[in-house]
């Protein structure tokens, strides 16, 4: 979840930057070519470094060819060596160098071999660890040499005392000549050379430092004017001011946004602040786009977590520009160069027209940040192991020592206070370990609560509203003035703070926590002032009702996912969610026995759901509340049997039997009948009596009955005439099953069931219909399972029931023998036969 209205005003920057790139793009028509990304890799440094070595050492040997044609080993007098070094890599003095000591060693008559010559290209001369010069030191141990030379003491060292101790230490003492070309020190010349070698030493120290506070100061210059005086963050530029140079008579340039590559920096605060992608993931999708520009100071090309991390803490993009913040501090034991902050920066000031990203993004990006969860913890050995919870990863602390919980037991699944491990076991503030995973269900579902949009609630975030409104409607609001007061003391704090560490390390330790604590709340103070100056300057959007509903409504869901999910997007936007509602940490206070599994932990905290939904949809924060709320949890699971009591319960309500249930438990049906009188006992309610409740059961047993499967044939049986007894034998079953399949047939079609006498008159009827079809009698009752008399007789009595006469069936019958039918009339039977 995120600011709605810092996504619009990051859209809007983005689609502004879009068109000025396009405008350019079609101004210049494809003059200028696209920035590309740097290709070099670590390799290819040291390859370019290589190639101006062998070209430097090829120029050397064709001096040293020159010199050896004028000079010979057998005319020289001594044997030498001689050093040559620059420092930047705009300088290429070697080769000048070397050829100035070659002619003064014509002079001296000092022959130096190939070997000898020693130099170091584009090296500081503070460093003494340098691949030339540590070949000339093993050169010196090896006795080989009786003459050094040097163009002059700075190209040597940069620091009086390191000049003197090499001077003293590696030549003197070992009777080796010192040479100095053009500072014209020779130490063969007495002892006065030393004073002019200190004199001329300190001389090139102070010009470093005189040289260092002139460029300062030219800097500062170019930086009131917002004129190019350093490497440049990316999303800016230098735009060429007409009849300025530079020393190097480069034309002078203004800094300015350049639309190309600050389009790319709204970018990575969009999906930063805005999608919650996290800084790793945002580097990995810059580096596999290929039209994204390469990031500043990068010599491989490649984004990585902290340069992404570096140009969303870039303050230059809110506008605020700083030069001087560090000093460059030269560690002569370490042999290396160390920044350190300045009190305060040489010069800062806020350039608007250079700002790219709006002050109430930026601070939240920083508030973000300050706010991220380390991914500490080592990875699973076995792939197919389950992850740990990571969703509340730093929230839970013990108030007792001030302490985040850290992670311990088997595969990582509790959490505890490590100082709580070393108290007496009747003494412990904490006892019980806090199981993860059940710490992540009990505190998103009481969170997923505390957003349900209820009317009550929805009703209240209005009221919070027209309160806010009421109070920025003042001619001068106090809130303002609270704000930028409660800023100034923390800014105060944090530079006494930073001002006085400590003497001990863990009071440094300390001092440091703080100060970090005290940045991450001063970011929020400054976010907070920067949106309600905001909400002054403009109307403020007050939201609907549909809104609020439509936004917790999100805001459940999006809990409700993230305590399952293993998308990392959709757990760090339920992490964020949770910081904002969250104030402050969860501590928890032991509750019950110091024993095992006799005690539980209670987890106590603020939310302020309200100023949360109003910071999201309005970009205004409040920053005093009155609709906080405390959150208590009791952290313990509950009994195994209530659990499965409840489940049960609902398969019992869902119209189960009792072996089904089991079944889909795992347990034998008497235990289910326990689970539901155990559900029933906990609410105070009367047992169930399971055999009513069965005989209102659709389906009564766990199998289709026989007299089901069968139903549909036995009624056709029925239809057909035959007698039960018939239909057992047909069907393979019983009589019984065959009447209840009968039953069973009517029943579910909502039809009268027939009776014997029905199903009798039925077959006296159809009997008699074949009677008149000319059909004999003993035919008839053979179709129909009768005897012949026992039809007759069932004929007769249906006769007499309907008040009717006997049928004769001997006059019926006829002379049979002659082939006539019974009532005297032709058959198609018949004819045939005659």
């Amino acid at each position: 979840m995120f600011s709605q209205n810092i996504a619009t005003i990051l859209n809007q920057l983005q689609h502004d930057f879009d068109e000025k790139a396009t405008a350019n793009n079609q101004a210049n028509k494809g003059k200028v070519p696209k920035r590309k990304k740097a290709s070099r890799s670590k390799d290819e440094i040291r390859r370019r470094q290589e190639e101006l070595y062998e070209k430097t050492l090829k120029e050397i040997n064709e001096l040293l060819d020159a010199y050896y044609a004028v000079l010979s080993r057998k005319d020289a007098e001594s044997v030498g060596a001689l050093y040559a070094r620059y420092s930047s890599r705009f300088q290429d003095s070697i080769i000048d160098q070397i050829r100035t000591i070659l002619e003064e060693a014509i002079r001296k008559k000092v022959f130096i071999p190939r070997e000898n010559v020693f130099f170091d290209l584009a090296i500081r001369g503070w460093k003494d660890r340098r691949p030339g010069l540590l070949a000339l030191r093993k050169k010196i141990e090896a006795a080989e040499i009786q003459t050094f030379m040097v163009f002059t003491t700075s190209r040597l060292y940069r620091r009086t005392y390191k000049a003197l101790q090499f001077v003293e230490e590696e030549l003197v003492e070992r009777n080796i000549r010192g040479i100095f070309v053009k500072s014209n020190i020779d130490t063969v010349q007495g002892d006065h050379w030393r004073t002019i070698f200190q004199a001329l030493a300190a001389n090139d120290e102070a010009q470093v430092r005189i040289y260092s506070s002139h460029i300062q100061a030219s800097h500062e210059g170019l930086f009131a004017r917002q004129m190019v005086h350093t490497s440049l963050s990316l999303g800016y530029t230098g735009e060429v001011v007409e009849g300025e140079f530079t020393r190097r008579q480069l034309p002078r340039r203004k800094i300015v946004i350049d639309p190309d590559t600050a389009r790319w920096i709204v970018q990575i605060f969009y999906w930063y602040v805005v999608d919650g992608i996290s800084i790793a993931a945002i580097a990995r999708k810059l580096n596999a786009d290929e039209d994204a520009p390469a990031p500043a100071k990068s010599n491989t090309g490649l984004w990585t977590h902290k340069l992404v991390r570096t140009h969303i803490e870039n303050t230059e993009y809110r506008g605020w520009w700083q030069y001087g913040a560090k000093e460059t501090k030269w560690l002569s034991k370490k042999d290396y160069a160390h920044q350190i902050p300045r009190d305060k920066p040489l010069k800062e000031g806020q350039f608007e027209e250079l700002r790219i990203i709006p002050d109430d993004c930026w601070y939240t990006a920083q508030e973000m940040i300050a706010n991220e969860a380390g991914n500490s913890g080592r990875k699973p050995k076995d792939s197919t192991s389950k992850p740990c919870p990571r969703l509340l990863r730093g929230l839970f602390v013990c108030p007792e020592h001030g302490r985040k919980l850290a992670v311990g037991g088997a595969k990582a699944c509790v959490m505890l206070c490590p100082n709580c491990r070393f108290i007496e076991v009747h003494e412990r503030p904490l006892f019980t370990h806090l199981n993860r995973e059940l710490a992540l269900k009990l505190t998103c579902e009481h969170l997923t609560d505390c957003v349900r949009p209820t009317d009550d609630f929805v009703d209240t975030i209005l009221n919070v509203l027209e309160d806010y409104v009421g109070l920025l409607s003042q001619p001068e609001p106090a809130i303002v003035e609270s704000l930028q007061s409660r800023a100034d003391a923390l800014a105060s704090t944090i530079e006494f703070n930073r001002r006085n560490p400590g003497v001990s390390e863990q009071e440094q330790r300390k001092t440091e926590q703080l100060l970090k604590e005290l940045r991450s709340e001063q970011n929020e103070v400054f976010a907070q002032l920067r949106s309600t100056e905001s909400a002054l300057a403009v109307s403020l959007q007050t939201p609907s009702r549909e809104q609020i509903i439509a936004f917790l409504t999100a805001t459940s869901d999006l809990l409700s996912q993230s305590m399952t999910s293993t998308d990392e997007i959709v757990v760090r936007n339920g992490r964020r969610v949770i910081e904002s509602i969250v104030k402050g940490k969860i501590e928890l206070y032991q509750m019950g026995e110091r024993a095992k599994s006799k005690g539980w932990l209670q987890g106590r905290f603020l939310v302020d759901v309200p100023a949360y939904v109003l910071q999201q949809l309005t970009g205004v924060r409040i920053s005093e509340s009155s609709t906080t709320n405390e959150v208590v949890i009791d952290y313990k699971k509950s009994k195994l049997i209530n659990e499965q009591s409840e489940t049960a319960k609902r398969l019992w309500d869902d119209g189960l039997l009792h072996v089904e249930i089991a079944k889909q438990m795992g347990c034998i049906p008497s235990y289910v009948t326990k689970l539901i009188q155990h559900w029933h006992d906990q609410r105070g309610l009367p047992q169930p009596n399971n055999k009513k409740r069965r005989k209102l059961l659709i389906n009564k047993q766990q199998r289709t009955p026989i007299y089901k499967q069968i139903a549909i044939q036995v009624h056709e049986l029925m239809e057909a005439g035959h007698s039960n007894l018939e239909i057992a034998r047909q069907t393979k079953t019983s009589d019984t099953n065959v009447a209840k399949a009968i039953r069973w047939w009517h029943e579910k079609r909502e039809l009268s069931v027939p009776t014997a006498a029905d199903r009798r008159k039925q077959k006296i009827e159809r009997a008699l219909a074949m009677l008149d079809g000319g059909a004999l009698l003993t035919n008839v009752a053979t179709e129909l399972g009768y005897s012949a008399r026992g039809l007759k007789l069932a004929l007769d009595k249906f006769a007499k029931d309907k008040g009717g006469e006997k049928t004769d069936f001997r006059s019926r019958r006829g002379n049979a023998k002659s082939g006539a039918s019974a009532n005297g009339k032709d058959s198609p039977s018949d004819s045939d036969t005659v």
